[in-house]
């Protein structure tokens, strides 16, 4: 059984989309879109396209919505991509190869570029570019059960390949959608600390943003990046600061009204 599930989680996602399923319709046997709520034409490309689904699911967490997601797939081995992760023709060809000869491995690596604000990018906080996640894998063997909520990554997989080729992630393309990431995805890391009995202390929240921005913007090579690495210092520190005093004031509230 070589067959594999596709699955891409949406939300206003018309501007890649096509070009993402155009590569990979004929090499995967099943698509499904997990949307979250799109407004634009998301749901109207999807539909134009033969072996797929649309399900609309609630978004809570990346975590709930991988899961979810996982769950609602035909196939053991499963591609997921973000709906701004382009892959190139050899790492289309080298997932049709893999596939021919059969998976050898319970989990698979891409290597992802970014490309922020329009520009390629050697880090922004958490991850370094580029990356190498795991983007296939047999279900049987792991999941995202264990996974962070935001951070979402499967594990218990007990070998792993890298796929030859790449993925081009565009992501951030406008510094507004850069400012409403950092409330957005704080949030969630901030429930994580919370989750996991983590301290949120005014000194975490004084020095951390601090720590944070020499990390990526001068250790990670941000500064090679010009104006956008400056952008993206400074998203390191806002991110951390609001991460932990969110964490901070969700405590507080937790005991006053408890």
């Amino acid at each position: 059984m070589n067959e594999i599930s596709l699955y891409i989680l949406t939300y206003n996602s018309e501007q890649y989309l096509s070009k993402i399923l155009d590569k990979l319709k004929n090499v995967v046997d099943e698509i499904l879109i997990v949307d979250s709520g799109s407004s634009d034409s998301t749901q109207q490309i999807v539909e134009r396209y033969k072996n797929t689904r649309f399900i609309f699911n609630k978004f809570e967490n990346f975590k709930q919505q991988r899961m979810f997601a996982e769950k609602n797939c035909k196939f053991d081995m499963i591609l997921f991509l973000d709906s701004d992760e382009l892959p190139c023709d050899q790492l289309v060809e080298s997932i049709r190869n893999i596939k021919k000869s059969g998976f050898e491995h319970h989990a698979y690596r891409i290597a992802r570029y970014w490309n922020v604000l329009q520009k390629d990018v050697r880090a922004i906080y958490p991850i370094c570019s580029p990356d190498h996640p795991i983007k296939l894998y047999n279900r049987k063997f792991c999941s995202f059960k264990n996974s962070a909520l935001n951070h979402a990554s499967p594990s218990g997989y007990l070998s792993q390949s890298i796929v030859k080729g790449k993925l081009s992630h565009f992501t951030f393309e406008t510094k507004k959608i850069l400012k409403n990431k950092v409330e957005h995805y704080s949030d969630m890391d901030a429930k994580e600390l919370i989750r996991k009995g983590k301290k949120s202390n005014n000194l975490k929240i004084i020095f951390n943003p601090v720590g944070a921005f020499v990390k990526w913007y001068l250790i990670k090579g941000g500064y090679k990046d010009g104006i956008t690495g400056i952008h993206l210092g400074k998203y390191a520190y806002d991110y951390t600061k609001k991460k932990y005093l969110k964490a901070k004031n969700y405590r507080k509230n937790f005991h006053t009204h408890k």
